[in-house]
């Protein structure tokens, strides 16, 4: 190989190398982005009036977010968006809100069993959403995508392993 052949070679070597260590980078930031709030809950009634009790988690090392709304949706058709409720509250890192919130009650929800058919989305004011649907008191269901990253990140905390 000639010299100008071997710096070429270098040169394209180091240009993968790089593009290869920004795309690891990008996409461990998407990751830590995409499960830095875990948001659940369990369904609450008082006498006829059905409302969720939320447990929502800002799991980030250094970004504050904020929440907007809840929707209620169910077969993808949207019953009520609660504008009010969660509008405005600070997620600072490292918060856990869950008691103090004061959501309002669900309309046109009267018993748990309607509402344990319900999907509720929570909405962060960059325009995240959050949806789950409660398939019980206290029980979640999440894709196995999603519940394999919260795993993932589950496991890189408890080892002490900072990403951020």
């Amino acid at each position: 190989m000639t010299f100008w052949q071997e710096v070429l070679a270098i040169f394209i070597g180091d240009v993968f190398a790089s593009a290869l260590i920004v795309l690891l980078y990008v996409g461990i930031q998407w990751f830590l982005r995409a499960t830095d709030v875990k948001i659940s809950y369990n369904w609450s009634w008082n006498g006829p009036n059905v409302f969720p009790n939320f447990d929502i988690r800002n799991r980030s090392g250094s970004i504050t977010y904020f929440l907007a709304n809840v929707a209620y949706k169910r077969d993808n058709k949207t019953i009520w968006i609660d504008n009010d409720s969660l509008w405005d509250v600070e997620l600072r890192p490292g918060a856990i809100k869950g008691r103090v919130l004061k959501v309002k009650p669900v309309q046109g929800i009267e018993t748990v069993k309607d509402a344990l058919r319900l999907e509720v989305e929570v909405r962060l004011q960059n325009g995240t959403n959050f949806w789950r649907k409660g398939t019980g008191p206290g029980q979640l269901q999440m894709g196995r995508i999603q519940t394999a990253a919260f795993w993932l990140r589950d496991k890189v905390e408890k080892a002490a392993i900072t990403l951020e």
